[in-house]
Parts: structure tokens; sequence; C-alpha cells
């Protein structure tokens, strides 16, 4: 396996495809690029889930599995498999044939759970994903990495994607200090200064749209989400409680923090934000988001250099009224969506990962979170056609 893989170390150019499965609102997605000295994206697709996928992902995720057999989760693995699989081919039909091949696959994984198992919780994290990665290899015919999460439980972190030289890499196409945000079900902040090609923080800051989707269902017997931050716009932030939501204990921990989606659960059951009218409750919980991550800028980035603009990437780019709130509290700094750069709005974490491997390949020393007494050294596995 090592001279299979080691022959991808001596191409000047690779191309990349990065293959990631979200949530029960998403779908799957692929992002294919060249990388060399500099990096060229070449293509990119998104599949929805079909309902039966989706709806199953959704009760795994909420925990609801009392009725759920073994082969359901089999069939789920299945379909996820085949999935990944067609969204890679309609991603390479849309290049040139030349460039149809690519030289190496980056899965992530579908997360259905990830967390702590054991007696009491206690003793060991451990991930539960769906996507096999020998299927796509076979099928593809191309050498595939994957367990990204896995390998870094192993190595006693807890459960995080290796992206810190991918997002410099992309940081290195825009001048000073530059700040990416991702807003998924949980909203992570990148703060890189390139003058010294250096990652000032990388962190989760709270919530992102998972709360939001939560209360809008409580709103909605038809949407899932608060499409374009329709709903949230019509009601009214109530700052009492919004100042008291984010004094939430997990607030006040100092970055790096790592936080799962449904860690902020309890947020829901304020007293205060109980009482309030629907739109308003959604409009308070969408300004959490905001406020979150402009309280984790004020309190870890101590520089004296204020950046321009900062791009926003993931679902909650597409909500235009929390886009609004960030705009409030960031003022004079831009918010932009990170299209505007060429990156698709869904695909920045993508990317990330897919210019860590490539730097993986060039040889360069990956830094990554672990324990004091990492297992493995790995980021993650290789899979051979």
């Amino acid at each position: 396996m090592l001279a299979s893989i080691g022959k991808f170390k001596k191409l000047k150019k690779r191309r990349i495809i990065v293959i990631s499965a979200g949530g029960p609102q998403g779908g799957i997605q692929c992002i294919y690029f060249n990388a060399s000295a500099t990096w060229e994206i070449l293509s990119h697709a998104m599949m929805p889930y079909p309902q039966k996928v989706a709806h199953l992902i959704e009760k795994i995720s909420l925990g609801i599995t009392d009725t759920l057999k073994p082969s359901d989760y089999a069939w789920l693995d299945f379909k996820i498999s085949q999935l990944m699989v067609e969204c890679v081919r309609t991603t390479l039909a849309q290049v040139h044939r030349a460039a149809s091949t690519p030289h190496v696959a980056v899965l992530n994984k579908l997360s259905l759970w990830k967390g702590p198992t054991g007696e009491n919780y206690q003793q060991q994290n451990w991930d539960l994903s769906a996507g096999d990665a020998q299927y796509i290899a076979s099928s593809l015919g191309i050498p595939v990495l994957t367990d990204f999460i896995r390998n870094n439980i192993l190595a006693g972190g807890s459960g995080i994607l290796p992206l810190d030289p991918g997002n410099l890499s992309i940081a290195q196409k825009f001048p000073g200090l530059v700040i990416f945000v991702n807003i998924g079900m949980v909203s992570q902040m990148t703060i890189v200064d390139t003058s010294t090609s250096t990652l000032i923080t990388d962190s989760i800051t709270g919530p992102g749209t998972y709360l939001i989707d939560k209360v809008t269902k409580d709103i909605s017997s038809t949407e899932n989400f608060d499409r374009d931050g329709s709903f949230a716009s019509q009601g009214k932030v109530d700052g009492e409680c919004l100042n008291t939501l984010v004094t939430s204990p997990w607030f006040l921990k100092t970055a790096p923090k790592f936080a799962s989606p449904d860690q902020f659960d309890d947020l829901l059951d304020d007293p205060t934000l109980k009482t309030l009218q629907p739109f308003d409750r959604l409009a308070t919980i969408t300004a959490l988001t905001a406020r979150s991550l402009y309280n984790f800028y004020r309190s870890e980035y101590k520089g004296i250099i204020i950046p321009d603009k900062i791009y926003i990437s993931g679902g909650g780019a597409y909500n235009l009224t929390l886009l609004e709130y960030l705009s409030a509290y960031f003022q004079p700094i831009q918010i932009k969506s990170i299209e505007e750069t060429g990156i698709p709005a869904d695909m920045r974490l993508l990317l990330a990962l897919g210019l860590t491997v490539n730097s993986l390949l060039s040889g360069n020393a990956v830094p990554w979170q672990t324990g004091s007494n990492p297992k493995v050294s790995s980021i993650g596995r290789w899979h051979l056609p």
C-alpha cells in the first residue's frame, strides 16, 4: 500500500476529489480541484438525499432508534455509498475528459453519532458513520483516504477533521488578516495572518443552524429550516434573553473549543426564551449564533489589525437575517459570502480537507489535535481499489 500511495508524492500537480455527506437537511457534496503550488477548483456538485434516506438519518440523529432494525443501518450504509459514487460521477462529468480522472479521493463519511461511550459515558469517545470507502475505491478505481474523525479519536482527540494546512492554503489567496466563519450545525471561526502564514485560532464558537432548525420546526409544519431567514425576520430579538443565553458556561471557555450540536439543546429550555412568541423566539436564537461569534472574536483575537471582511460559508450563509445580525455586530467589518471568492458556500471545509491531504501527500507534517498519549499517528486510513 505504501508503494502505491508513494507515487502520488512525486506528482507536481494532483487532481483530488473530496466527498462528504451532511446531515438530514443536506446531502452528498463533492468538490474536484487541481493542487500544485496553488489550487484551482475544477467542478463541484451537491446531491440532496432521497426522502427515505433523509428521514432515516434524522431519526438516528435524534435518537429515535427503538423501531430501527440492524438491516436499516446496513441499508443506509449501502445507499449512502451508492449516492457518493453517483455524486462523484456527476462532478467529474462537468470537466474535460482529459482531466476527469482523479488521482485521489478524500472521503468524509456521514457521521451518525459521535461522543463518549462506556460506563457513565466517561471511558472513550467513538463514532458511528455511514459510507463504505472500499466500495467507493473499487467503483471509481482510485485510492480513497478516509476515517479522519475515527483516527483523531484513536489518537486521543475529540473527533475533529484535519483542516489547518488547508485553511492556510485557502487563506494565502487573500492579503493580510483573514477570517473565515463556517456556519453549519455549529459555528466555527478560523483566523489566519497570511503575512506570517500563522493560524491564530480555529475553534467552534457556539451554535450554528442546529437550534435555528429546531425552533423553525416548532413554528412551521412544512419547513425544516428557516429558508432565507424569512421566519426570523418577522420576529424581534429579546435582548435580555439573549444576554442570559450567551452567559452559559460553555461560551465562557477559552479556545480552542469543541462541541456537538446537541450540547446546546439545554439553551432552548431557558424560561425567558420559552415565554417568547414563536417568531421572537426564532429571532433571538438566530441572534445567538451571531452574538456568540462576535463575542468569540472579541475575546480571542488580540491583534491590532482589523480585517476588512469576514467570509461566511456553510448553510448559514444563505440565512439573510443571520447575515444582517452578523453585519450589525461586526460593523464596520464587512460580512461577505465565501462565494464571492469563487469557493462554493457549502464547500469551504471540503476544500480545506482536500488541501490538507494534498499537503500530507507532499510530505509535509500535518498538525492535528491529539491526546497526551496518542495511539495512532496517521490522519486517516487508505483504501485501494
